[in-house]
């Protein structure tokens, strides 16, 4: 297996190369922009089956030369939602199969479905979209889940990327951009209700969910149920008629957000201090940057929860499955990037050994709705010690 990395250098996508070159892929090579953030992850992860590339991910045509020319069998695509349509038309075009984490953000791909999936089975090659830990491994839980029941009504994802040990200001630390995170508690989020999409305020409805091994942990609507905004309908998902997710987070934590937003600190549009143009989020995100970075000697950890209840032989019942995981400080790899990362590979990898034969597009949840397949890829999170548990 020879695998291309689109934004490589990245912490998602050098997770992936990381446990690519680990676990017996013959040829990585990671891409972007960033010839410095190259140099820093081939100099992480030390390997000769480890190579580097500068491109430009939103070039479609030179990234079908580079796929063909380069003789790659899969790519995976780490970059940024708004560039996460050229890595996919330029796969369909070369014919190689295919797996991304951020496509679910992205309209035009919502609106495409049908016809990337049509061009996926003309081809003859495999598209894993949105295939990271959320969505991604929850998608895949929620298909298990549903997959078990003779009717299912409700599949509720619970999720969230946290510090072990909460800091002030604001409860929270950083291992992504702290503009995405912005994101979370603002606008609409998208879920399924009465069978049926809709949408609900971002950050509302906050409950307190007890958590194994975690504690107490405050839950908010975010925009995170990805592919099954499409998939809800399908016979695998049972009938499902009611779908969200919630973000984890410690608790007061939200609280805090929702004084920043109130006093408009989360605002876009430019306000005028001293005869000077300022946004007031992109102040803020400045400000705060620094101070919200987690430490290099801090963890992270990242918890969830999927629960999907039913009816089962006439009775109601549910399947639940819980997971906690921390930063691997030896090797250095962040929890979130662990169980994003990680996930991508390992599906990537089965694809492209024939354990998940399908064409076209594949949402996660089925790949979770296949009981052997799913079987495979929890046994491979235990390899590297990231543990799902089903509770009884």
């Amino acid at each position: 297996m020879k695998a291309l990395i689109l934004g490589g250098a990245g912490i998602q996508g050098s997770a992936v190369a990381y446990d690519m070159v680990k676990k017996g892929v013959s040829e990585v090579v990671i891409a972007s922009r960033g010839k410095d953030a190259l140099d820093a992850t081939a100099s992480w992860i030390k390997s000769e089956k480890l190579k580097t590339m500068r491109i430009d991910v939103s070039d479609k045509d030179r990234l079908v030369e580079v796929i063909e020319d380069g003789g790659f069998d899969f790519v995976v695509s780490a970059v940024p939602w708004r560039v996460s349509i050229p890595p996919l038309e330029a796969s369909l075009e070369a014919g190689v199969d295919f797996l991304d984490f951020g496509l679910y953000q992205n309209l035009a791909f919502d609106e495409k479905i049908a016809e990337f999936d049509e061009k996926a089975k003309d081809a003859g090659v495999t598209v894993v979209p949105s295939c990271g830990v959320a969505p991604g491994l929850t998608n895949m839980l929620a298909g298990c889940g549903a997959s078990r029941l003779d009717e299912a009504e409700r599949a509720v994802i619970m999720v969230g990327g946290i510090p072990e040990n909460p800091q002030p200001p604001l409860g929270y630390k950083t291992v992504w951009s702290l503009e995405g995170v912005w994101t979370e508690y603002i606008g609409k989020c998208r879920i399924i209700r009465d069978s049926g999409m809709t949408e609900v305020d971002a950050a509302s409805d906050l409950e307190y969910i007890d958590f194994p091994e975690v504690g107490r942990l405050q839950a908010f609507y975010t925009d995170g149920i990805g592919t099954l905004l499409h998939s809800y309908r399908e016979p695998y998902m049972k009938g499902v008629s009611e779908v969200y997710e919630k973000t984890l987070r410690w608790p007061g934590h939200i609280e805090k957000i929702y004084a920043l937003r109130e006093c408009s600190l989360l605002d876009t549009e430019p306000i005028e201090v001293k005869g000077v143009e300022v946004s007031p989020r992109e102040f803020l995100t400045t400000l705060l940057n620094p101070m919200l970075k987690l430490g290099e000697d801090e963890r992270d950890m990242t918890v969830l929860r999927v629960e999907v209840s039913g009816r089962k032989g006439g009775r109601a019942a549910k399947h639940s499955f819980h997971m906690v995981d921390y930063r691997d400080m030896e090797a250095g790899v962040l929890s979130m990037a662990r169980t994003t990362g990680y996930t991508g590979s390992i599906v990537a990898q089965m694809v492209h050994g024939g354990k998940v034969k399908e064409k076209g597009i594949v949402f996660p949840e089925k790949l979770g709705a296949d009981e052997g397949i799913f079987k495979q890829i929890l046994e491979e999170y235990s390899k590297r010690n990231i543990n799902v548990i089903e509770e009884k």
